[in-house]
C-alpha cells in the first residue's frame, strides 16, 4: 500500500491534547498565509515545540477511525520566518453577520477585524467585554485573529508544552546514559 504524503506549511496557533484509541495523539490547528487552515495530528511533539511558529509539515491521509484525518508524519520548525505570541486582548465587541467582525484592544490599540475561520468563531465569547489571550498573525490578507484562548486555557496550554518539552529531554538524556553504558559494558567485555 503506497501512502502518498504532503506538505503543508503554515503557522501554529492551537495545541490540544487528545485521546484516540487509548493513546495520546495532539490536535493543532494550522494556518498558511494565505488563512487555510488544517487540523492536524500529531504523534509527539517536536523540540521546543510552541505556539506561533510558522512550520513545514509533512501529513498524510488517514482514513482508519472511518473520518479523514491528517496526521503529521515530520513537523519542522522554519526558524527563518517570524514567529507570534498571544496578545492580551480585551474583545469589546462581537459583530455577527454575513461576516463577523470582532472588535476590542490589544497593547494599547483598538483593532477591528473580520474573521471566519469556524474554530475562531466558535470559541468568541458571548458576554463583554472579556479578557482572552488572542493570537494575531500577519498574512497575505493583512493582520488576521488566528486563535482565542481563555487565560486560564492559555495558561493550561503553556504548562502543557512544558511539561512535555521536559519530559522529552529527560528521555533523551537518558538514552543517552543508556547507550554510553552499553558502551562502556562492551568496551569492558571485549578490551
Amino acid at each position: 500500500m503506497n501512502v502518498e504524503s504532503t506538505e503543508i506549511y503554515g503557522y501554529i496557533v492551537s495545541f490540544e491534547p487528545v485521546l484516540r484509541r487509548h493513546i495520546i495523539n495532539y490536535r493543532v490547528r494550522v494556518i498558511s498565509p494565505s488563512v487555510k487552515s488544517w487540523i492536524i495530528y500529531l504523534r509527539e511533539i517536536p523540540r521546543n515545540f510552541k505556539l506561533g511558529v510558522f512550520a513545514k509539515i509533512r501529513v498524510i491521509m488517514s482514513k482508519q477511525t472511518g473520518e479523514e484525518r491528517l496526521i503529521a508524519e515530520e513537523l519542522e520548525v522554519v526558524e527563518t520566518q517570524q514567529s507570534y505570541d498571544f496578545v492580551e486582548s480585551v474583545i469589546e465587541e462581537v459583530s455577527r453577520g454575513e461576516i463577523t467582525i470582532v472588535a476590542g484592544r490589544r497593547n494599547g490599540g483598538f483593532f477591528s477585524l473580520p474573521v471566519t475561520d469556524e474554530e475562531v468563531l466558535n470559541k468568541l465569547p458571548t458576554v463583554f467585554p472579556v479578557k482572552a489571550m488572542c493570537l494575531f498573525i500577519e498574512t497575505g490578507k493583512g493582520v488576521n485573529l488566528a486563535s482565542i484562548l481563555s487565560e486560564r486555557e492559555y495558561k493550561i496550554v503553556l504548562r502543557t508544552i512544558e511539561i512535555l518539552n521536559k519530559i522529552e529531554e529527560y528521555e533523551e538524556r537518558l538514552d543517552k546514559q543508556c547507550r554510553e553504558q552499553l558502551n562502556d559494558i562492551i568496551h569492558a567485555t571485549n578490551p
